[in-house]
């Protein structure tokens, strides 16, 4: 709650989580939680959900574990 709040005034802190390719990737703040999904090809910055963890599994492109 209060990490919401300080993103709120002061903005998000933002860490790239996972480098899909040179364009994409998962971003996060580290005080709120939030996670995003980050594409500078198309200049796309939307709110990460599941459906881009399938999509980037169905791709190959999702980093294996290791």
């Amino acid at each position: 709650m209060i990490g919401r709040l300080l993103c709120a005034i002061f903005n998000h802190r933002y860490v790239v989580l996972m480098q899909f390719s040179p364009t994409s990737r998962k971003i996060g703040c580290t005080r709120c939680d939030k996670e995003w999904a980050m594409n500078d090809s198309v200049r796309a910055f939307v709110p990460w959900d599941g459906e881009f963890e399938e999509m980037y599994k169905f791709i190959d492109q999702w980093p294996e574990k290791k």
